[in-house]
């Protein structure tokens, strides 16, 4: 199967590849063309998400075969940001590539979804009222969040509503939207609440996105840093030796 054969309109799921770290976000193809696919783009405040100036990221895509019904991949596809006119208006989509054929996939490609961590302040609101409660989120992922509340204000049941505002590499997101606590832990006064985010929007994958490209930026300077301090540590200490070296041999020529 090649990718040009996904039908338009069909089901696919493009796999952003960070350092061995994965995560899927779902689309579908808009047009199909000899040797390349589009399909809409990632955004984030109407604003298309460009890959081009991400370095070290690998992108697989899969959908599922109609005649075999098997899941398959495209591994490591090239794709671009161009406009291109359709259903009588103009945009930007996603242009996909590949010269392979697809291959089976299992389940093993799929990676663990890594969890960010973060400080932002939210709130949640509960189905039964309006009462507003203030909210620490601990972490995110593109299937679901952490965060901690009051152990006297911790929500009975798990449907929730959340709010949140947060900046993921330079840019500004704000969300609001269902979530479902499917555990909760007591952590001295504070409850720790995991949730499951049932229909993560386009947004908050793109802002989770956002968020592990921030980590392994700050993760690669941090790395750097303690590399330099290391460098400067044993240059210090080679100075050190040398000079004592010099002062024992200088002490030794006066003994004779």
């Amino acid at each position: 199967m090649l990718i040009s054969d996904i039908p338009v309109g069909g089901p696919i799921s493009i796999e952003i590849s960070i350092d061995n770290v994965s995560y899927e976000m779902p689309s579908s193809v808009v047009a199909s063309k000899n040797g390349y696919i589009l399909i809409a783009p990632f955004t984030s405040k109407g604003a298309v998400i460009d890959f081009s100036s991400y370095k070290d990221i690998l992108f697989n895509l899969y959908t599922i075969d109609p005649s075999t019904q098997n899941r398959v991949v495209w591994k490591n596809i090239n794709i671009e940001t161009i406009g291109y006119k359709a259903s009588d208006f103009s945009s930007a989509y996603y242009k996909i590539s590949t010269n392979v054929f697809a291959s089976i996939a299992s389940e093993c490609d799929r990676r663990f979804n890594q969890r960010i961590s973060t400080e932002a302040s939210g709130s949640i609101t509960l189905n039964s009222d309006n009462e507003i409660i203030p909210v620490t989120l601990i972490d995110v992922c593109n299937k679901g969040l952490s965060f901690s509340i009051n152990n006297k204000t911790a929500p009975d049941y798990n449907n929730i509503y959340i709010t949140f505002s947060d900046i993921a590499n330079g840019k500004q997101f704000n969300f609001h939207f269902k979530c479902v606590i499917i555990r909760s832990q007591i952590s001295g006064e504070r409850c720790i609440c995991g949730c499951v985010v049932p229909a993560p929007s386009r947004e908050y994958l793109t802002y989770v996105f956002l968020k592990k490209i921030e980590y392994r930026i700050n993760a690669s300077k941090e790395q750097e840093q303690q590399n330099a301090l290391k460098d400067a540590a044993y240059v210090a200490s080679q100075s050190i030796d040398n000079t004592s070296s010099g002062f024992h041999s200088h002490i030794s020529s006066k003994s004779r």
